[in-house]
């Protein structure tokens, strides 16, 4: 575990990036004016899980969550020198792709809550939740490969890119459900588990940026390998929230990971850093059924008596200057490198 040097790292500094603000209307635009209109049921769950509708289908002025994907993906289209509405069919369909994964996760996951309200499943039941899901994903491919972009032979290139990271992503969160339990996994297993389960998609949102721009396919491989990182520094701070975090800030529950026993980077890092009586108390209370007791306190003590707190902080940063380092040696334009360090310093220390 090589990343106690970076520990010093601030676990407040969420305010939003320019990438994150400067889109954010054209990219809500676009999904409001593609989102399904037919008034089905399934419609009526994809308002509700984007925030732009109650349980009833009242209208509501709720916002879709970060848009970080989309973002990242319009802002490589433009740093490779193309306007940003070029990458919209890419960037509309990468977030319908996000919210597919989401309603999934929390299924699986058992969580109740996002965005500090009832997830669609435990509204309207797991079976219509995996409906809701499955739509989502339709209605990104739809929206991948629809006949009215500018430039058809790169919005192909870019589905397809995005079809694999799919893949990927649901390796990962394959190997996410296996390691429950097991807080000895070691690290590169976890790092390969977050790697395909968050930084592929974000890898894919660069490179769809990048190749809906017409950049070269070095330059959009560099961007994915970036992206990539990104996505791992964003799920490690994910991690520590969910331990730590602040659920009023949040939206979600700090016990969930603890209480499903998640294998997270602090119970990996932690594990490494105990000794063996800590260890085997660690693996006593994995191994404990769930409902049989709040083991949550004592696990979450472990591991911040072994450090694991200021460990995760340390290696979402160490991996978010590992993504800029690539970026700033990229040959992009300096305002656009500038834009993406603000989204690692964001990414590493946001505070939900």
């Amino acid at each position: 575990m090589a990343y106690e040097t970076l520990a010093g790292a601030t676990s407040g500094g969420d305010g939003n990036p320019s990438i994150l603000t400067s889109y954010t209307d054209t990219i809500v635009g676009q999904l409001r004016a593609k989102a399904p209109v037919n008034g089905s049921f399934s419609s009526k769950m994809i308002a509700y899980h984007m925030g732009w509708t109650d349980q009833s289908g009242r209208p509501l002025q709720g916002s879709p969550g970060k848009l970080l994907r989309p973002a990242l993906c319009l802002w490589a289209c433009e740093a490779c020198g193309s306007p940003a509405e070029t990458a919209l069919p890419a960037a509309a369909g990468l977030e319908w792709v996000h919210n597919f994964t989401l309603v999934h996760d929390d299924i699986q996951d058992g969580d109740r809550s996002r965005r500090g309200r009832d997830t669609v499943w435990a509204v309207w039941g797991l079976a219509q939740g995996i409906n809701a899901g499955d739509a989502l994903f339709a209605k990104a491919f739809a929206t991948l490969t629809a006949a009215d972009g500018k430039y058809p032979e790169r919005q192909l290139r870019a589905a397809r890119l995005i079809a694999n990271a799919v893949l990927v992503v649901v390796e990962g969160q394959s190997l996410d459900l296996r390691f429950e339990g097991k807080p000895e996994t070691p690290l590169r297993a976890y790092l390969r588990m977050v790697r395909a389960k968050t930084g592929a998609l974000i890898g894919a949102s660069l490179q769809a940026g990048a190749v809906m721009a017409g950049a070269d396919s070095a330059l959009a491989a560099r961007l994915a390998h970036a992206g990539t990182l990104l996505g791992v520094a964003f799920q490690i701070r994910d991690d520590w929230l969910g331990t730590w975090g602040d659920s009023a800030i949040t939206g979600k529950s700090s016990s969930g990971d603890l209480g499903r026993c998640k294998l997270t980077f602090p119970v990996v890092a932690g594990y490494a850093a105990m000794g063996e009586r800590e260890r085997e108390q660690l693996r006593e209370l994995f191994a404990v059924p769930r409902g049989t007791g709040d083991r949550m306190p004592e696990i979450r003590a472990l591991l911040e008596a072994a450090g694991g707190a200021d460990l995760t902080r340390g290696a979402s940063q160490h991996f978010a200057d590992r993504a800029a380092r690539i970026v700033e040696t990229s040959g992009l334009p300096r305002q656009h490198i500038d834009q993406f360090l603000e989204v690692t310093h964001y990414v590493a220390r946001r505070c939900r």
